[in-house]
């Protein structure tokens, strides 16, 4: 059974009820949940052509440091600048970038006290399997590469040998 992929109108929608000051974590893996630094929005189309938004972890994502974190505002202000109905997607693991499912938006306090919103994995959750290079490349995840250079053939001489 397909479910139905939440699409960046209605990540809106839930995100717009929290203090846009509050920072926004990634909570993946429902069975052993770890919470992630997010660390960017990469609008990208996947291969049937259809608008899909990723959502990623950061590549530092297990250390909540003394660096700003992303905030409900900034996130709101990045996703403003996609289509309502483009799917929202979560990218996972820079080192072997996995596409997955997005799931709830959860608020909660964080070991300090202060107030944070979980972007959250489902449980059902669903990995879509490899990240579109292009957006592992846009996080600076991974390196633009080329394709090998192709040798020309030489030709024939003319006897038809």
């Amino acid at each position: 059974m397909d479910l139905p992929e939440p699409t960046v109108g209605e990540l809106l929608d839930r995100l717009s009820a929290s203090d846009r000051d509050t920072v926004v974590r990634l909570r993946i893996n429902p069975f052993d949940p770890t919470a992630r630094r997010l660390g960017g929005v990469v609008p990208t189309r996947d291969e049937t052509g259809r608008p899909v938004v990723f959502i990623a972890e950061s590549k530092g994502a297990e250390q909540f440091g003394p660096s700003p974190e992303l905030s409900v505002g900034e996130l709101l202000d990045l996703l403003s600048a996609c289509g309502r109905d483009a799917v929202v997607r979560l990218a996972i693991n820079p080192d072997f970038p996995m596409s997955h499912r997005t799931g709830d938006v959860v608020g909660a306090r964080d070991e300090s006290g202060r107030p944070v919103v979980f972007i959250r994995e489902p449980e059902e959750t669903e990995q879509f399997g490899p990240l579109p290079p292009d957006v592992a490349v846009a996080l600076t995840w991974h390196q633009p590469t080329d394709p090998p250079p192709r040798r020309r053939r030489g030709t024939r001489p003319s006897g038809g040998q």
